[in-house]
């Protein structure tokens, strides 16, 4: 039975895909799909990588704040190795903020400032209403008139929704999800583990 007091439309879209998504979670280790598209996704880090790695993440999850966190610490021991995507994946019955936050961050990006959106959201200790979304804006310098109006429009809420259906396909079922050069990582997120799981995957002998 729908929630009445999912009021928007992209709050209904997003409880839909959540649904679905809920009844077609994979046990099974899956590959990325669709593969990384740099004209399309959020990429950071080396245009020459060694190794790929791929975040499924919601911007309300307490285990994705902490894997930003301590992945920004973690980048730079793969300076110029490491090339980092970031896909959303919004649970909206768990996380009632993180779509609208995604949205934000997707604007932000529009201008040419998801990166740095991105960031600062993952440093805001998950207080993600429009009123702050809308100063980090403005701490970034964004024309707010078209953020104001982007968010209004809901006019991201396609690429966010092509994120999700993409984790749906690739066997996320949770967040934070990670995929090493497009091979699902099948464990709860560790930083040490991570780190191991990277070097292993950067190193000659493990890559094709």
């Amino acid at each position: 039975m729908r929630d009445n007091s999912l009021t928007s439309h992209a709050d209904q879209e997003l409880y839909v895909a959540n649904h679905e998504w809920r009844h077609k979670i994979a046990s099974h280790g899956g590959g990325l799909r669709p593969h990384l598209d740099p004209s399309r996704d959020h990429v950071r880090g080396s245009d020459h990588p060694t190794v790929t790695l791929v975040e499924y993440g919601d911007y309300q999850s307490p285990a994705c704040v902490t894997a930003a966190r301590e992945l920004a610490e973690l980048r730079p021991s793969f300076e110029g190795q490491l090339r980092f995507v970031f896909r959303h994946f919004p649970i909206g019955d768990a996380h009632p903020l993180a779509l609208h936050a995604a949205e934000a961050a997707e604007a932000a990006g529009a201008q040419d400032r998801f990166w740095e959106m991105h960031d600062l959201i993952y440093r805001s200790d998950q207080t993600l209403e429009p009123a702050l979304l809308r100063k980090l804006a403005k701490t970034l310098g964004l024309d707010l008139e078209r953020f104001d109006s982007e968010l209004a429009d809901e006019t991201h809420l396609r690429h966010i929704m092509e994120d999700f259906q993409s984790g749906v396909d690739s066997g996320v079922n949770g967040t934070p999800t990670f995929f090493i050069n497009e091979r699902r990582v099948d464990w709860d997120f560790d930083i040490d583990t991570l780190q191991a799981a990277l070097e292993n995957a950067a190193s000659p002998c493990d890559r094709p």
